[in-house]
Order: C-alpha cells, then structure tokens, then sequence
C-alpha cells in the first residue's frame, strides 16, 4: 500500500536513507546524496505539504518517495536538450527502498502514473541502477539539469501523448545520442556555454600536454578523470567553468576560482584558461575570458586575477612569455613576480601576478552571488 508519509514514520524513513546513501556509496555513487541527505528539514517539508510517500506493507516500510505536482524550480533550465512538453507535470524526487525490498520503483512509478499522466524525474551519471530503471519504464533522456548545490543530473520524462511530442522528444534524444552536443550549423562558429563534469574527459584532454609537456602548470602529474571531474563539479558550485565548442567539440575551457578563503576576498577571483594546443591564435582564448568577465560581473565580482608562469630568464621549450603577452593584451596589468620559485623540467621557473578590474570599487559592494545561484 502506497500512503502519505506521517511524522511518526520519520525515524523508520530515516533508516531507509541512510541504507540507500550505504548502497550507492558501495556502487560507485557516493556523491548524490552525500553523507546527509535528504535533510531531516527536507523531510519534515515533504510530509508538511503532503508530497511524501512511503510503501507500507503489514506496518513495514518497504520505500519512500518525494511526488511533487506542478512547476519544479530545478528543472527550469535545461541544458544539452529540452523538455517534451511543457504542461503541468508531476515530480518524482528522493527514491528509496528498504533493504530487501524489492519492486519499489515499479510500484512508484505506476503510482506516480495513476496521478500525472506527465512525468518528469533526475538522477545522478553514476547511478547506473537508476538510469537503467527509468529507461526501462518509458522515460525518454531530455538533458541535464543543475540541483541545489550546482551538480549536474540526467533528466528524463515521460507523457502519455507522445505524438504531440514526437519532434521534440526526437530532437531531445537527437542531442544526447550525438555526443550530448547541439548539432547544428551554428557550431560551425565557436561557441561558448557553461561546463558540466561530464565534459571532463574532453577537457582533461586539453589540459594533459599542458602537464605532460609544458611548464605552463606546475602540476606534474595528470589527474584522474574521477577527481578532474569532481574539481569541475566543485567549482561550479561558486563560480563560472566555461568551455569554448566548435564542431560538436571542445576546443578551450576557463574558469575562475577564490583569490583566497577568506571572506574578505569574496569579490576577488583567479582565473585559468587553456586553448587545445592546435586550436591556439584563433580567437578562442579571448571569446573565453570574454564570457567569463560577464558571468563575474554578474556575481558582483570586482576584479579578476591571473597567476602566471614565467622564464627566469628567457623562453626555453617549455615556457615562454605567451601567456604574459596574451595576458596583456587583453588589459591585464603586471602586480609582482616570484623569483625561483618553481621547480619543474630540471630547471627552476618565476611566478607573476596579473590583475585586471572588473569596475569601479563601489563603497558598499553588493553580495557575492555563487554561480549556481545565477543559473536556477
């Protein structure tokens, strides 16, 4: 039997999540719902406005699920795709089921159909028994969409007349299929959009022969794509992470990062940019940091910083002064170097600072806006 969830079966509800975070988290998903979540305040919000469901069967729950009717603020925008259909829709958010329980997404998806015969439903890339689940029941992939605290879901839905959404659901299955990128002739021209860490093989790609070969970073090793994805993940959250695509591909990222922790310098940024290296000299570099500039500027951020790498005493084969000229060009000002202070190649490098303003230093700035904000 499938019922409205009470105040007294919260504890028993509890324990079924903290069963599902133990199982994801020993299936290569420890991410979605992290340690804590859903929150007991989350929680006790569902059961208020009567949207959260358990299956109870002889007094023992068997799961539990969130079914939300009308608008859902996080599925407002979707990127690399659409939405089928944009009349009322109901939610399914927060699935669960108890250990040993078995059928659980079965009957919550025939129940959720009995009262939407529109459905819409997310979930994280590595929850593959989730993803094989939704698919199987009839939900077609739309896009990704962003969560509250700015990391990225599969979403998906599901409508009974599928004829009036024939083309879209076409063009929506089109995108994903095809590399998850728009086709079409616009991206015979560079294009800019917001990152996801499901480019980051794409983008790790770029960045290894500056590792491997150039002493335009200091790191020495390539990291694995699991953490290079989770830093994409991480910087999302406060601030912009850009890729620059042309031809369905990848060609140069930026993204910019704290200054420092201290909230003191919630105004101040580092930024760091990187260009394929057989896509360098067209342009790509600049429509970036472009791009990124109007996204700080919207987060009330008041000027940007670069700390650059730089010969300590003229260009060698791993290092020249491109990235100062660059750096330049685009009104970025020289502050301070570092001398010797970086060892890489066999040979010791210099570090500079160069920082550009954003606008005029107001008496009273305006909060600092995290990125993830902007986007819902």
């Amino acid at each position: 039997m499938i019922r409205l969830a009470q105040e007294k079966d919260l504890e028993k509800i509890q324990g079924i999540y903290a069963y599902a975070r133990k199982f994801m988290a020993e299936h290569g998903n420890p991410t979605q719902w992290g340690q804590t979540r859903p929150t007991e305040e989350t929680l006790r919000k569902d059961i208020e406005k009567e949207q959260l469901y358990v299956i109870d069967e002889q007094n023992q729950l068997q799961g539990v699920f969130a079914l939300i009717i009308g608008a859902d603020p996080t599925y407002q925008n979707i990127e690399r795709g659409s939405w089928m259909d944009d009349s009322t829709y109901g939610t399914i958010h927060r699935i669960a089921s108890a250990p040993e329980a078995h059928g659980v997404m079965a009957q919550v998806l025939d129940f959720a159909w009995g009262k939407k015969k529109h459905l819409r439903i997310d979930t994280h890339e590595n929850n593959k028994i989730m993803q094989h689940l939704i698919l199987k029941n009839g939900f077609e992939k739309c896009g990704i969409i962003y969560v509250d605290d700015g990391s990225p879901r599969i979403a998906f839905e599901k409508i009974a007349d599928k004829k009036v959404t024939e083309q879209k659901t076409s063009t929506a299955k089109k995108t994903l299929d095809e590399t998850n990128r728009t086709v079409s002739e616009a991206n015979t021209k560079t294009q800019i959009r917001i990152a996801t860490p499901y480019d980051a093989k794409e983008i790790l790609d770029i960045y290894a022969p500056y590792i491997l070969d150039t002493a335009i970073t200091f790191e020495y090793e390539v990291p694995a794509l699991e953490e290079f994805r989770e830093r994409i993940e991480h910087t999302l959250v406060k601030y912009p992470y850009l890729v620059a695509e042309k031809n369905g591909q990848i060609v140069g990222y930026a993204y910019a990062g704290p200054l420092h922790e201290r909230v003191a310098y919630d105004w101040a940024v580092e930024t760091s940019i990187y260009v394929k290296m057989d896509a360098r000299g067209h342009g790509i570099g600049k429509k970036l940091y472009a791009a990124l500039e109007e996204a700080l500027r919207r987060q009330h951020i008041v000027c940007v910083n670069a700390c650059i790498a730089y010969p300590d005493q003229e260009n060698d084969a791993y290092l020249t002064t491109d990235s100062i000229e660059f750096h330049t060009h685009l009104e970025y000002n020289m502050v301070g170097e570092f001398h010797q202070c970086a060892y890489k190649f066999d040979r010791w490098y210099n570090m500079v600072w160069m920082e550009k303003s954003l606008c005029e230093r107001p008496e009273k700035p305006e909060p600092m806006i995290w990125f993830s904000y902007l986007r819902k």
